[in-house]
C-alpha cells in the first residue's frame, strides 16, 4: 500500500502505478500476486483490465488485516471489538473482488467504489497476519477450555481456544461468500516459524517459543470444496533457532549444499496435515544488517544481484520441498518501515519522506524507487552529473600545504569539493591535482571533516595529524583505500554506545563516552544480537555487531556492468575525483527532509525508545590529506598539524571552518525519486520463466 512520501494507510498509490507494477510482474513471469489488506478501487480496476483475454492471468491472494493495535490491547481474540474488526474485514474484501462494495472515507484504510470484478482472478483468501505470541498465549489463557467448534464448513477437534477462533473465522469466510456469490474458494491463514508447532531446542528467546497455532486441529466439513492450505512466512535467518538447531545447520540439500532453511521446511510441511505455502521469503538489498544467516542469507547487506541470487536460491528450495510455492516479499521498497536496530535514532513521523538504506526493512523490493536530488548523482564518476551540486570549494593554486616531493604530492592536493543531496544520501566530490593512474593508499589518505550538530564535537582529531579545528567535528570519514576506509563519529555522538553501553549495559563501559569534546572517534557498528544462550547446546553466544561504518568502493551506475548497488566511494583516477556517497543515518540524521539530527544522547530529555531531534540550519565540510604510515596515520612530518593539504585555511595548528564550509538545502515534504527494476529483477524473471 505504500510508496514514497506516504503511509501505507493513505491508500496513495495510482492505477498508473499499479497497472504498470502488474505488467511488470507479469513479464517477470509471475502467476501469483498477494496482498495483505484491502486496497483502493484502483487496484482492483488496473488487475481488471490488465487480465482482460490473457492466457496467463495474474492471479490474486486477497488478504485481511487485523488492526494489531486492538489485537495487542485487548490481548484476547474473542474479544467484540477485535471480531468485529475482522468480520466487516473479511466481508469487505470478499465484497470488494466481486466488485460489490462502498467504503466511506476513514482515515488509514482504502476507500471508494469499488466496482470492478476480479473474482475470477481470486485464487483465495488468506486471513490475518503474523500472530502475536503474546496474544495467542493470552486468549488461549482467558478461554481455557473452548476446544470444538461446529460449523457448516469447518470444525475443530483437539483444538487451542486460538485455533478455534481460527476454525470460526474461516467458518465464516465460507458461509459469507457462499450465501453471497455462490462460491467457495481456496482459504488459509497467515502464520509465521515463531507461531508454528514445531518443537525448537536451540531457540534462545522464550517469547519465540511461547505460542504454538496449527490447522491440523482445523477440519473442512464435506460442505467446503474450497481447499484449505496453510501458510507461513518463512524467512532464513530468524528466530535464532535457524542459526542454532544441529538438525538444520547440518542438513544437506540433493546437492550437498547445507542449508538450515531446506532442513526446517521439510520438518514443517512433514508436520502439516495440509500443503504449505511460503506466504512470505527474501532477503533485503539495504546497506545496513539486521540478523546473519549461518548460511549467508543474511537480512541485509547484499547487492542487488547478490539478493536476487539468494531468492532464487531460496525459490528452490521451496518448490523442492514439495511445497505449494511461494510469494517474494515484497513487490516494492517501503521507505516508511522501521526496524529494531535504527528505528530509535530515526523520527517516526517522517519516515515515507526519506529512504534509509541503513533500515533493511525498507530495501525487500524488487523495484526500487531510486532518490532524485537537484542533480542525479550514479556513483560512475561522470563529471557532468555534478554540474547542478554545490560547490564548496575551489583551489586553482593546486599547491599542497606540505610538498614531499616523492611523486605524490598531487594525489595529496586538494582542489575542490562539491555537495548534493538527495532523500538517501549526502553526496560529497572531492577533486585531486593528480590522482596518478590509479590512487597509491599508501601514499596518501584523506579525511573528511563533517560538523553536522551544533555545540558537539571534537576539536581534534585522531591518526597522529595534530590538527585542531575551531569547530566541534561529529563525523570523519577517512579514505584510505578499499580495505580500511571507514567513517568515524565522536564518542559523545555514538548511538551504539550509548544504547548499548551506557543505556543496557551489553557492552564494556567507555569512561570518556560521556565526555564532551573528548578527542575520540569510535566505528560506527550497528546490533545484530543480544547475548544469546543456546538451552539445547548449553552454550553462550556473545552480542554481535558489526561495523556498518566501513566504505566499500565500487561503481554506482545501475546501468554500467560493474554496477555495484553497495557503492560508497567512487573513485576515478582519470577524472581526479573521489566521490562519497553517506547514508543520513550514518551521520545521525533522523529527518533529513526537515535538517533534524539526533538530539543531545546524554540530556536528561533522550531516553531510548522516544525519538529527540534537532534542526540544523546545515553542516560545515572541511577536508585534509596526509601521507600514511604502515598503521593507517598520519607519517610525522615534523610539523604542526601533520598534514599535507587543507581545503580550509589552516592557522598555526587550527582548522578554521569558515563560511566556505557550510552547506544547506531545501527542506521537502514530496520526495524525488526515480523506478527502477533491480538486478534482482532479471534474475527472477529467469528463474520464473523456466519454472513448470
Amino acid at each position: 500500500m505504500a510508496k514514497p512520501g506516504y503511509f501505507p494507510g493513505e491508500a496513495a498509490i495510482t492505477k498508473a502505478e499499479y497497472s504498470r507494477w502488474l505488467r511488470q510482474i507479469s513479464e517477470m513471469n509471475a502467476n501469483v500476486i498477494r496482498t495483505y489488506t484491502l486496497h483502493p478501487p484502483a487496484f482492483y480496476e488496473a488487475l481488471a483490465e490488465h487480465n482482460v483475454d490473457r492466457d496467463d492471468p495474474l492471479l490474486l491472494l486477497q488478504g485481511n488485516w487485523i488492526d494489531e493495535e486492538v489485537m495487542i490491547e485487548t490481548g484476547d481474540m474473542f474479544d467484540p471489538e477485535v471480531l468485529k474488526i475482522h468480520e466487516e474485514g473479511v466481508e469487505n474484501v470478499i465484497d470488494a473482488v466481486h466488485g460489490n462494495l462502498s467504503v466511506p472515507d476513514e482515515p488509514g484504510h482504502a476507500s471508494g467504489q469499488f466496482r470492478a470484478d476480479v473474482s475470477p482472478y481470486v485464487l483465495g483468501y488468506v486471513l490475518g497476519l503474523e500472530w502475536d505470541p503474546e496474544v495467542v498465549d493470552s486468549t488461549d489463557k482467558k478461554h481455557d477450555g473452548l476446544r470444538e467448534y461446529d460449523g457448516t464448513y469447518f470444525t475443530t477437534e483437539n483444538a487451542t481456544p486460538f485455533e478455534h477462533w481460527l476454525g470460526a473465522r474461516l467458518d465464516d469466510a465460507a458461509a459469507y461468500e457462499h450465501e453471497h456469490y455462490d462460491t467457495l474458494r481456496p482459504l488459509s491463514v497467515t502464520n509465521w516459524v515463531t507461531a508454528d508447532h514445531l518443537e525448537h531446542p536451540a531457540e534462545p528467546m522464550e517469547e519465540e517459543d511461547l505460542a504454538s497455532v496449527t490447522l491440523n486441529h482445523v477440519f473442512p466439513t464435506d460442505e467446503f470444496t474450497g481447499g484449505l492450505f496453510a501458510t507461513y512466512h518463512i524467512y532464513p535467518y530468524y528466530p535464532d533457532f535457524l542459526n542454532f538447531e544441529p538438525e538444520y545447520v547440518e542438513y544437506e540439500t540433493e546437492t550437498g549444499e547445507r542449508s538450515s532453511y531446506r532442513g526446517y521446511l521439510e520438518d514443517l510441511i512433514a508436520a502439516s496435515d495440509y500443503p504449505i505455502f511460503v506466504g512470505e521469503f527474501g532477503v533485503p538489498d539495504s546497506r545496513g544488517m539486521t540478523h546473519r544467516h549461518v548460511q549467508g542469507f543474511d537480512q541485509g547487506h547484499h547487492t542487488e544481484r547478490e539478493q536476487g541470487e539468494i531468492v532464487a536460491e531460496l525459490y528452490e528450495q521451496i518448490t523442492e520441498a514439495d511445497s505449494l510455492g511461494g510469494a517474494v516479499f515484497s513487490w516494492q521498497d517501503e521507505w516508511f518501515k522501521r526496524t529494531w536496530n535504527t528505528m530509535d535514532y530515526m523520527n517516526p513521523e517522517r519516515r515515507p519522506f526519506w529512504s534509509d538504506t541503513q533500515t533493511c526493512e525498507q530495501s525487500f523490493g524488487l523495484l526500487s524507487f531510486d532518490p532524485k536530488g537537484k542533480t542525479n548523482i550514479t556513483f560512475s564518476g561522470d563529471p557532468a552529473e555534478w554540474k547542478r551540486a554545490t560547490e564548496l570549494y575551489a583551489d586553482t593554486s593546486a599547491e599542497p600545504l606540505v610538498r614531499l616531493d616523492d611523486g605524490h604530492d598531487g594525489a595529496r592536493t586538494l582542489t575542490g569539493l562539491e555537495v548534493a543531496v538527495d532523500p538517501r544520501y549526502l553526496n560529497l566530490k572531492l577533486s585531486y591535482d593528480d590522482l596518478g593512474p590509479e590512487v597509491d593508499w599508501d601514499r596518501t589518505n584523506t579525511l573528511v571533516l563533517l560538523d553536522t550538530k551544533p555545540d558537539q564535537g571534537n576539536t581534534s582529531t585522531p591518526l597522529n595529524t595534530a590538527l585542531q579545528t575551531n569547530e566541534g567535528v561529529d563525523f570523519l570519514v577517512h579514505l584510505a583505500g578499499p580495505e580500511d576506509s571507514r567513517v568515524l563519529v565522536d564518542s559523545y555522538y555514538d548511538t551504539f554506545y550509548y544504547l548499548y553501553g551506557e543505556d543496557l549495559e551489553m557492552i564494556p563501559e567507555v569512561e570518556y563516552a560521556g565526555e564532551r569534546d573528548s578527542g575520540e572517534f569510535h566505528e560506527i557498528e550497528l546490533a545484530l544480537s543480544r547475548e544469546l544462550y543456546i538451552p539445547s547446546l548449553e552454550e553462550t553466544i556473545e552480542f554481535e555487531s558489526y561495523e556498518t561504518g566501513k566504505l566499500r568502493f565500487g561503481n554506482g551506475d545501475p546501468e554500467l556492468e560493474q554496477y555495484d548497488s553497495l557503492t560508497d566511494v567512487c573513485v576515478t583516477p582519470e577524472e581526479n575525483t573521489i566521490e562519497i556517497r553517506l547514508p543520513w543515518l550514518l551521520l545521525n540524521f533522523g529527518d533529513p527532509s526537515q535538517r533534524e539530527v539526533l538530539g543531545d544522547l546524554w540530556d536528561s530529555e533522550f531516553s531510548i525508545g522516544e525519538f529527540v531531534g534537532e534542526i540544523v540550519e546545515g553542516i560545515s565540510i572541511s577536508a585534509v590529506t596526509f601521507e600514511p604510515d604502515d598503521e593507517n596515520e598520519a607519517t610525522d612530518l615534523e610539523s604542526e598539524p601533520n598534514i599535507t593539504d587543507s581545503l580550509s585555511r589552516v592557522r598555526g595548528e587550527e582548522l578554521r571552518f569558515d563560511s566556505d564550509s557550510q552547506f544547506t538545502w531545501k527542506t521537502w515534504d514530496e520526495p524525488a525519486y526515480d523506478e527502477r527494476l533491480k538486478q534482482s529483477y532479471d534474475i527472477l524473471q529467469d528463474v520464473y520463466g523456466e519454472a513448470e
